[in-house]
């Protein structure tokens, strides 16, 4: 069924971050909440950009680190993005191609969650299991 995975996603708490705040407040952010990518929004609540620990670990690696810098200017501008009906094979298909670990969900330019590589395995080696399950159950009932 399309869009089963991403639309449990969309229900989950999506953390985020202000393009105002600094490379401090977000690696905090990423730090206590366990997370490694969040969506950056604008004083209007709409989504500008995306950050993610590879950001940070870019940044660290061109030895520019500032604490103090705005996560305007480390953030990734382009946004890839799904709606609810977008299903495993695309997301894995997206990500591989763009070599990305997040896709925002979005819908009518409206943030609705994230989906991560994580997520998508997670789903891929639980219906394997399940698949895998059902036919033992089979087999076993002759």
């Amino acid at each position: 069924m399309p869009g089963k995975l991403v639309s449990r996603m969309s229900k989950r708490k999506c953390f985020t971050i202000s393009e105002v705040d600094t490379i401090k407040s977000a690696s905090q952010k990423f730090h206590e909440n366990q997370i490694g990518c969040m969506p950056v929004l604008d004083k209007n609540k709409k989504v500008v950009g995306i950050l993610s620990e590879r950001d940070l670990s870019r940044l660290i690696y061109t030895e520019k680190f500032n604490l103090t810098l705005p996560v305007s200017e480390l953030m990734s501008k382009e946004l890839i993005s799904c709606d609810l009906n977008t299903s495993v094979t695309e997301l894995m298909d997206e990500m591989t191609e763009k070599k990305i670990r997040h896709i925002l969900i979005m819908e009518d330019k409206n943030l609705l969650g994230i989906v991560s590589i994580g997520d998508v395995v997670k789903h891929l080696i639980n219906k394997i299991e399940e698949e895998n399950k059902n036919l033992k159950d089979y087999i076993n009932s002759y």
